[in-house]
């Protein structure tokens, strides 16, 4: 059984960096659209048999749980994303998952055959590793779930890579454009203007966002 988890941070929390462009009203909006993009997304693939969402936010959970995602807490003794990540590992593993995808929110260029990719290549490979434009992971696809330890964070690509090493499971690298940019900054949010078809995309323009990135 292959699992999709969904990492999100409070939502006072997220996306601060976009707080030059974005009201607080905003930016929550944002966040909880480009969640349901993946979620949508993931409800897409036959492959995978569940989908949750951690986060320690529980309009977040309540959101996951109203688009048909598994909620899980994150406790109060977990500190930090790798740290929740882990815990939500576990819990699926004990559901039974002897595959992971990790797929953060904020991907909302992100298509039915990025993942299709991904998950073709988890096949063959215990650990999948999707390459940002900053460095940093856009997926991690783990079989089983708890194959490296998470490394999410400044340059996590390498340092999942490396994990991957120490423990003898090189990492099979999948680069997709769609999995390529994780929206973080002001200037990100043009791209994301630029497609078509997402929720992100619709409320950005409802926000009045053309000129002002």
């Amino acid at each position: 059984m292959i699992a999709a988890l969904v990492p999100v941070k409070r939502l006072a929390q997220a996306k601060s960096r976009l707080r030059p462009v974005l009201s607080d009203g905003q930016r929550r909006h944002f966040v909880l659209a480009m969640l349901e993009d993946a979620l949508r997304l993931l409800a897409g693939q036959p492959a995978i048999a569940t989908t949750a969402v951690v986060s320690a936010d529980e309009e977040v959970l309540a959101f996951a749980r109203s688009l048909g995602a598994q909620p899980i807490r994150e406790p109060r003794s977990v500190r930090g994303l790798n740290a929740a990540l882990a815990f939500a590992a576990e819990a699926l593993a004990r559901q039974g998952a002897d595959g992971l995808l990790v797929l953060p929110a904020d991907l909302p260029l992100a298509t039915p055959a990025d993942i299709e990719v991904v998950l073709a290549a988890a096949h063959d490979a215990p650990v999948v590793l999707c390459p940002s434009h900053s460095g940093g992971t856009s997926a991690l696809a783990l079989r089983p779930p708890q194959a490296i330890p998470f490394r999410f964070g400044s340059r996590s690509f390498a340092a999942h890579r490396r994990a991957g090493v120490e423990r003898g499971l090189p990492a099979a690298v999948v680069s997709r454009p769609g999995l390529a940019m994780d929206v973080d900054r002001p200037e990100d949010l043009r791209a994301v203007l630029a497609a078509g078809g997402s929720l992100s995309r619709e409320v950005l323009r409802a926000a009045a966002l053309v000129a002002a990135v």
